[in-house]
């Protein structure tokens, strides 16, 4: 309470209805370092007190800018029971904004523990993901998830160049750095998350083959893993019943007995028949390739 109340850069707002509190957002700002600084920030040669998402982001996103810019972090939101489910966070998130805006700060932004129901909370609030931890959170066992709105031309710019670095990462990242990442999670950052990637004739051949074929699983997971970051594939993906598989299993890569372990396939053969089933759906109803 005392770090919150006498903290000269914290922001608080309270949502009331007649007189009595239903909601509190509090919030605090970060950033505003200078260009030296946030440069040895990013380097790895400096490491502040406080400033804990802009450092993030400067320091292992790699744009220096994130701490140089100001942000306002929303540290906590407290919503009453009974007021739940009613918009009240939403609007007291919009409110600071609002406030942000007029205080000239270029974004406003959050961390927490990953988790498909508060992604999709902060979504509703116009935040959009821009990064993802490496280390789970001791306390939640969640990956903490960070994410951002712009509301300066410098802070939207900063937030665009976040995400398309997320995106062209993530491919790469999510089965080394990410093996226990809840799977719907998975999806959802992916769907995201700006495409990519093009398919070139040879792709689609590929992908043709793979579906109406008998090539092979694993001589097919690079054009299958080029496809999630195809336009409108990962929202596809969200609508079909193998999601999950495919998310496990071209995505994560997991192995053929960890996959059955799960329960999310029979074995080898029962789980790429389902695959070739959903290539021969996404061929046939899903997105232009």
């Amino acid at each position: 309470l005392r770090q919150w109340l006498d903290a000269t850069a914290a922001r608080s707002w309270r949502a009331r209805v007649g007189d009595t509190t239903v909601g509190i957002l509090w919030g605090v700002i970060e950033g505003g370092l200078s260009p030296e600084l946030a440069e040895q920030i990013t380097l790895g040669q400096r490491r502040l007190r406080g400033h804990l998402l802009s450092q993030s982001l400067a320091s292992h996103s790699g744009f220096p800018e994130a701490a140089s810019q100001q942000c306002l972090r929303v540290t906590r939101i407290a919503v009453a029971d009974h007021a739940r489910r009613l918009g009240v966070g939403r609007r007291l998130v919009a409110k600071a904004r609002q406030a942000a805006t007029k205080e000239d700060l270029d974004t406003v932004g959050t961390s927490f523990g990953g988790s498909e129901e508060l992604l999709q909370f902060w979504r509703a609030c116009d935040l959009a993901p821009v990064r993802l931890g490496l280390n789970q959170e001791a306390t939640s066992g969640e990956y903490p998830l960070q994410m951002l709105n712009g509301c300066s031309a410098a802070g939207q710019h900063l937030v665009e160049r976040l995400q398309q670095r997320l995106a062209e990462h993530w491919p790469t990242l999510l089965p080394l750095a990410w093996p226990a990442l809840n799977l719907r999670l998975a999806a959802a950052l992916s769907a995201e998350l700006p495409a990519t990637s093009c398919l070139s004739d040879d792709d689609r051949r590929d992908l043709h083959s793979f579906a109406h074929g008998h090539r092979g699983f694993l001589l097919s997971l690079p054009v299958l893993r080029k496809t999630c970051a195809v336009q409108g594939v990962p929202l596809w993906l969200q609508t079909q019943d193998e999601l999950l598989l495919w998310v496990a299993a071209v995505q994560q890569q997991k192995s053929w007995p960890t996959l059955q372990g799960q329960g999310l396939c029979l074995g080898q053969r029962d789980g790429e028949d389902r695959l070739r089933a959903l290539v021969r759906q996404l061929l046939q109803n899903g997105p232009e390739l």
